[in-house]
């Protein structure tokens, strides 16, 4: 009983130290209102702990990136795709849509908003920034601000997208269905024709029958 008790009392630690971060996506951290950027916008978990990004309305992204090139796509690196909020969705809404990223590691990682095309006002987001040196949270932000302007995702582009990426699988299911409908309409025919065969064969048979009681 005592060494049951002293694993669980060793267990229970760990189990309850993940941690999940809700981040803000297209939300002011300094207002708590819809605005530019993420909120909070940036986080020291430890390895275990989840990331949880919220999009508010408009079109967001979360995209993985690097200090060296913080509004460019990390070559591998995470992206939510395109999120679309309807306009006039109020800030925290019950149900927003949601992406998540598992934190395996303490090693400082580098967001940006992709989609709503403003990283360079300042839409990022770090991950265990170094506290000092050059590469601190600050710095990712100044970087950023430097870059060039990026245009905006269209929501109608992901919606089309969305829909596009749905249709094989719709078409399959139709093919699937015609195949189905013409395998039974010709199941049918067939059953059709062996019972023509039959009736035939049997009538034939009732004659020859009858013909042989004429004789008698």
């Amino acid at each position: 009983m005592s060494r049951l008790l002293t694993t669980v009392l060793l267990v229970l630690p760990l189990t309850a130290s993940a941690f999940e971060y809700r981040v803000g996506v297209g939300k002011d951290e300094t207002t708590g209102k819809l605005g530019i950027g993420f909120d909070p916008s940036s986080i020291r978990p430890a390895a275990g702990d989840t990331l949880v990004f919220e999009y508010r309305a408009g079109v967001h992204s979360a995209v993985q990136t690097t200090f060296e090139n913080p509004c460019t796509p990390m070559p591998g690196g995470y992206d939510s795709g395109i999120i679309t909020v309807p306009e006039g969705t109020l800030v925290d809404a019950p149900g927003l849509p949601t992406t998540t990223f598992q934190i395996q590691s303490t090693d400082p990682l580098w967001f940006y908003d992709g989609a709503s095309g403003e990283c360079h006002l300042g839409a990022v987001f770090s991950v265990n920034p170094p506290l000092s040196g050059d590469q601190t949270a600050g710095a990712f932000l100044e970087k950023a601000k430097a870059t060039a302007p990026q245009a905006a995702s269209s929501p109608a582009v992901s919606t089309t997208a969305a829909v596009a990426t749905s249709s094989p699988a719709a078409a399959g299911t139709s093919a699937a269905a015609a195949s189905t409908t013409s395998a039974a309409a010709a199941n049918s025919a067939s059953n059709l024709a062996m019972g023509s065969k039959a009736f035939t064969a049997v009538s034939a048979l009732a004659v020859v029958g009858f013909g042989a009681f004429a004789l008698l």
